[in-house]
């Protein structure tokens, strides 16, 4: 699956830098006075990779050596991301934007010796991000970026929202997330909209295990479980 993710990543890069080269044969200049207009509102689909990644207690390593317990490991997944964005223009060079409305649906997974051990059921997230995005000169009808921000999620399908966790068999996970994004894309102008490939990276900084959930089997050995995605973004404004 990883493979796969990132033969995809360098399709997609070949494509973005064949589309530059093509635009920039272009004569024709579209929008010119694009960024005259303060704020620009738009909507985004995207495609993620995500998984935990997990921190051990120190009993971990000594029953692995003694043969108690051999790999715990959390495989990626797929998942879907779509939105609106607001961006704020703020210079010739830097522009502030957000989401007030992001909804994505993952779903990760906890392995023991490949064997799945606890599965998450497919959970809808909704998710704010906000970011500085730092863009080079327009060249034609092209023009690069890269951005870095932060990102709050929460969970909508709650079962116990008192005690903010998600019962999923016998380990719990918090139904909250903050992490950091950075990144970077290509805006490619056209006639009547503006579309923009972007390739996301994000980190959870928040440990996702509930501490007062049920650490039985082989769970009692995860410390810290923090989410990590890689995500494929679409943007049109």
């Amino acid at each position: 699956m990883l493979n796969l993710f990132r033969k995809e990543i360098i399709v997609l890069t070949i494509l973005v830098l064949s589309v530059k080269v093509s635009f920039g044969q272009i004569k024709t200049k579209f929008q010119p006075n694009y960024d005259n207009k303060k704020i620009h509102f738009g909507y985004f689909l995207g495609l993620a990779n995500t998984k935990y990644n997990i921190k051990f207690n120190n009993s971990y390593l000594a029953d692995v050596n003694n043969g108690k317990v051999y790999a715990i490991s959390s495989p990626t997944s797929m998942g879907i991301k779509a939105g609106g964005l607001v961006n704020v223009y703020i210079n010739d060079y830097l522009d502030f934007r957000f989401s007030p409305l992001s909804v994505s649906i993952y779903s990760r997974k906890l392995l023991e010796n490949d064997s799945i051990a606890h599965n998450q059921e497919d959970k809808a997230w909704f998710e704010i991000p906000v970011q500085l995005k730092y863009k080079s000169e327009r060249r034609n009808n092209s023009r690069m970026f890269v951005f870095a921000g932060l990102k709050y999620g929460f969970e909508t399908n709650v079962v116990n929202k008192k005690n903010n966790i998600t019962k999923v068999d016998n380990f719990t996970t918090k139904t909250s997330d903050f992490s950091v994004e950075y990144g970077m894309g290509l805006e490619l102008f056209r006639e009547y909209f503006k579309v923009t490939p972007e390739l996301h990276f994000s980190h959870g900084i928040k440990n996702m295990v509930n501490p007062g959930g049920n650490r039985s089997s082989f769970l009692s050995y995860v410390d810290k479980l923090k989410t990590h995605s890689v995500t494929l973004y679409l943007v049109f404004q």
